[in-house]
């Protein structure tokens, strides 16, 4: 079974990272709880919950949802009475027939242990949208939300504890993992990521991977512009997606090979080539 820890980042902060799989966050507030991605299905919702309360018994009133993915959001059905708060985008995602037919049929062919609850899952968007930034006062501290621009998808959002100098990525910025690239917007990403580098903070927490900080924000940046450049030069030498696959693998292992997830670069790298200016 994977591991889970949950981790006091600061005061009333809770990171709940899950190996392997996907990682939450909570807050505690004077009265309730600020959850951070509801995770991949109700069980695993309710799992959450089942820890939330080994913490606090206040309830959930609040779900940020930091981007569309099924394994970030497809929990949201277990909070009927929460605010849902995500990006506008995020919404339009969730609510895009084809594209969530799309991965609830990926994810229940996988024949995974959480394969056979997906086929039923009641994908529940955000009820409470925003354009470009959101602020919340909750427990005595300013929570902010941004966006900047698109980049693992066309909705992702950052979560900024200015004052406790906390930050919640999602998946555009791990450490020491490499995010899934299928649907991203590769030449958006780094003008996205410039922008994420800018939040004064001292330690983040992503969708995936252990608790990072400054220098490993950095790290995430410099695999997305590394990536991107390779896969430029590969196109003005005119390779084939398969030999651009190839060299970007050779090119980025010194550095970036034992991370997690390295092997997305050869998967995902042909289908992304077409997409590149």
């Amino acid at each position: 079974m994977a591991k889970k820890e949950i981790i006091e980042m600061g005061r009333g902060v809770y990171a709940r990272l899950h190996e392997g799989l996907t990682n939450a966050g909570f807050i505690v507030g004077d009265e309730s709880v600020l959850v951070i991605d509801s995770l991949r299905v109700p069980s695993f919702a309710k799992d959450l919950i089942r820890d939330i309360k080994k913490v606090t018994d206040k309830p959930v009133n609040y779900v940020v949802d930091t981007h569309s993915h099924w394994d970030h959001s497809w929990g949201n059905q277990e909070f009927p009475d929460a605010i849902i708060i995500g990006h506008e985008n995020c919404y339009g995602e969730m609510l895009d027939v084809e594209a969530t037919t799309r991965w609830r049929n990926k994810v229940v062919s996988a024949n995974d242990p959480w394969s056979k609850e997906a086929a039923t899952v009641k994908i529940t968007p955000p009820n409470l949208t925003f354009e470009t930034s959101m602020r919340l006062y909750f427990g005595g501290r300013q929570i902010d939300l941004r966006y900047f621009g698109r980049a693992h998808t066309s909705g992702d959002i950052f979560i900024h504890l200015p004052d406790d100098k906390i930050l919640f990525t999602g998946d555009v910025a791990q450490n020491g993992g490499v995010p899934f690239l299928g649907d991203g917007y590769m030449e958006d990403w780094p003008d996205t990521d410039a922008r994420l580098l800018e939040l004064p903070m001292e330690q983040f927490m992503a969708g995936h991977g252990p608790i990072g900080t400054p220098p490993d924000l950095h790290d995430a940046r410099d695999f997305i512009v590394d990536l991107l450049d390779n896969i430029r030069t590969s196109k003005l030498e005119h390779r084939t997606p398969i030999e651009a696959s190839t060299v970007a693998v050779k090119d980025l292992y010194g550095k970036y090979g034992e991370w997690r997830s390295f092997e997305r670069v050869e998967e995902t790298l042909p289908d992304l080539y077409s997409k590149i200016q």
